[in-house]
């Protein structure tokens, strides 16, 4: 399981003064550059081997002004072209539950326009992170 520590910004916030709900979508992309930092060499970006192909979220509860947060990742799920990430965003002091969230990601080859099966070695980097 990785844990991405997020920095909760400014503009982050809505008028309620809560985190605004668009910006969990933020935070879950932090987290797979995070995935990508740790397991992939990512020159430019068309070395990104994939593209996201589903959101799924569920806010449990308020993310306030000065809350201290991480969000939790790892791989839930693994087909033959593509793979499941599951979230939890979550308290550092507490463990409040805020956020549960899923995404599928599609190997995908952007220089050649096409989604391709899941290489071995690539294939090996997930199933570290599977839980």
């Amino acid at each position: 399981m990785i844990r991405t520590e997020i920095q909760i910004r400014f503009n982050d916030m809505d008028p309620m003064r809560r985190v605004n709900n668009s910006s969990y979508s933020t935070y879950l992309e932090l987290a797979r550059l995070d995935f990508c930092n740790r397991y992939l060499s990512v020159v430019e970006l068309e070395d990104i081997p994939f593209v996201l192909a589903r959101v799924e979220m569920d806010l449990k509860a308020s993310v306030l002004p000065g809350a201290s947060i991480y969000v939790s990742t790892w791989v839930s799920a693994i087909g033959t072209t593509s793979w499941e990430f599951s979230y939890e965003i979550r308290d550092g002091k507490t463990e409040t539950l805020y956020v549960s969230a899923k995404t599928v990601q599609v190997y995908f080859d952007y220089r050649a326009k096409t989604k391709k099966p899941i290489p071995p070695e690539f294939l090996k980097s997930l199933e570290k992170e599977s839980l």
